[in-house]
């Protein structure tokens, strides 16, 4: 700020404009600087600068009461007192930030005035470290991975938890019980991570009056270890005849591949039906603790079968996708229309030649089997000159696995679509791809059902149908259809009706059926006889009557 000349005028009772970093010069000014600050609006920032602007202030009486007199007599308007600094600067003088901040507290203490908002500070967020951090972590992130363990745990889970010389099923006890003791999981990955367990025969269902959650004394002088094995509910063995038996593992088989694809083919279909986001969600919760499992060298003997069920995890959400889409979008366009020419009977009602609709239909039904690779069906169709000749001669129901899929090549639809063009066609047809199936069955609990291991397929060769390119993009080798056929006279077969679509890597396991059973309890009432038929009723009424004393 720029200092005033010393050849400056002052008029008589104005205070100057007094540079930043200069001292006051006498005791009064220093008062009414006071006094005006005292009264102003100023924020505290100003304040402490040390600058104001006097309006025509009288030195001489510098007290509070005389300075609001004469602001009420200064015009205004209805009393307000003003601050008009224009004509106490001199001439050639420019305003200085002093001037400008002076006059923008002294307006914002006027009642009608709108003060200008303080400015707050940004205050910096203490980022959280240790085990504060960890809090909000799940352990089921995209890029999570578990911290680092230290040599001496290393070696207590080589040598001592996981030792080789321990029984599996000790061994993948502890590493459920650690695995759950370090995930943070809500009610949904609770839920399907225990049906996961009970489909591999470990019983995870809560324990009942263990009291270890009000036994305070006991839980405050344990340390962590000894919490995690009071507070665990996944245990291996004891659980009843639902589950895996370490005295009888004859009837059990270790198979993280096998539990892996009965879980996400069967059990979590059952209760999502088809939601993609489920799918996921039960895969990614799966390969999470199969990459546990392996990271912690839980079982070594089965490196390559955990391997397998990782991978799988990977790829079953889009399978159990494309299934879906194929359960919805069979059996095409091609199939649909052989439905309609001679299933529903629209071809056997024409009388003389086709016309119209039926007639597009027919060349769109001709132009796919002539341009498809069946040979000797192109052969059979082309020496039948009349459509109407065409009928449909048996009718069944059959469960197929897909053989083999071929696709049409691209220059097939160059071909069809310069042939249709020339014959005044364009557009009404295109060529069909081959779906290679052979007779299958899907795995099921029945008894008066042959199962997949009774069914012997070798020795049988394969249909073919017609389908669509789009639609054979989705299909996969290995995958089930139960499906309606239709098979005409001159050997083509299509389908009429597509039932259920399994995916290639379906499976199911024999623990599926034991999701309700009960472990039968001794009986001890009496059976009923000839001298006493009611014997076994006598004894439930004698119990209920000891249950409910109103009866008695």
């Amino acid at each position: 700020m720029a200092d005033l000349p010393k050849d400056t005028p002052v008029e008589s009772g104005e205070i100057p404009i007094m540079a930043e970093g200069t001292s006051p010069q006498t005791n009064d000014i220093d008062n009414a600087t006071a006094v005006d600050e005292s009264t102003s609006g100023q924020s505290d920032t100003n304040q402490g600068k040390g600058i104001s602007v006097g309006a025509k202030a009288d030195i001489s009486q510098p007290s509070h009461e005389h300075e609001h007199e004469h602001d009420q007599t200064e015009p205004g308007g209805d009393g307000e007192a003003t601050n008009d600094t224009s004509h106490d600067v001199p001439e050639g003088i420019p305003a200085s930030d002093g001037d400008k901040a002076g006059g923008a507290t002294d307006a914002g203490s006027q009642p009608g005035a709108e003060s200008e908002p303080k400015k707050k500070k940004k205050r910096s967020k203490n980022k959280k470290q240790g085990a504060a951090a960890r809090k909000g972590v799940t352990g089921f992130e995209e890029f999570y991975a578990d911290a680092p363990i230290t040599p001496a745990e290393a070696a207590l889970e080589k040598n001592e938890i996981y030792a080789e010389s321990r029984p599996f099923s000790e061994r993948i006890e502890q590493c459920i019980q650690r695995y759950r003791a370090s995930r943070r999981m809500d009610s949904e990955r609770t839920m399907l991570f225990n049906k996961y367990l009970w489909l591999g025969g470990i019983d995870a269902s809560p324990r009942q009056f263990t009291g270890f959650a009000e036994d305070r004394e006991a839980l405050a002088e344990a340390d962590a270890e000894e919490i995690r094995q009071m507070t665990a509910t996944d245990f291996v063995g004891g659980g009843g005849g639902r589950f895996y038996n370490p005295a009888e593992p004859d009837n059990w088989v270790v198979d993280f591949d096998g539990i892996a694809r009965g879980f996400l083919s069967r059990v979590v279909p059952s209760i999502y039906m088809y939601d993609e986001e489920a799918n996921k969600l039960a895969a990614k919760l799966v390969k999470n603790f199969l990459n546990y499992v392996a990271m912690h060298d839980v079982c070594p003997k089965y490196k390559d079968n955990i391997e397998l069920a990782r991978i799988l995890c990977d790829y079953a959400p889009s399978d159990l996708r494309y299934a879906h889409e194929l359960l919805l979008e069979m059996p095409g366009n091609f199939n649909t229309l052989c439905k309609e020419l001679f299933c529903d009977g629209e071809i056997y009602k024409v009388q003389g030649e086709l016309k119209g609709e039926l007639y597009d239909k027919v060349v769109v039904f001709r132009v796919a089997v002539l341009t498809s690779a069946q040979e000797w069906i192109q052969k059979r169709l082309m020496r039948s000159n009349n459509p109407t000749a065409t009928r449909i001669i048996s009718t069944y129901e059959e469960t197929y696995k897909v053989h083999a899929i071929r696709i049409p090549h691209p220059s097939g639809y160059k071909i069809v679509a310069e042939e249709l063009e020339a014959a005044g066609h364009k557009g009404k047809g295109k060529p069909c791809g081959l779906l290679q199936l052979k007779r299958a069955i899907i795995g099921h609990g029945y008894n008066n059902v042959l199962r997949p291991d009774q069914f012997n397929t070798q020795n049988w060769g394969y249909q073919e149908f017609l389908l669509e390119e789009e639609l054979l993009k989705k299909m996969k080798k290995g995958m089930k259809i139960k499906a309606v056929i239709c098979e005409l006279n001159i050997g083509l077969r299509f389908i009429k009706e597509v039932k259920d679509i399994r995916v290639s890597w379906d499976v199911f396991l024999p623990q599926m059926l034991m999701e309700g059973w009960k472990d039968p309890v001794p009986n001890e009432r009496p059976p009923p006889s000839v001298s006493h038929p009611d014997a076994e009723d006598k004894a439930m009424a004698a119990e209920f009557a000891v249950d409910d004393p109103k009866s008695s």
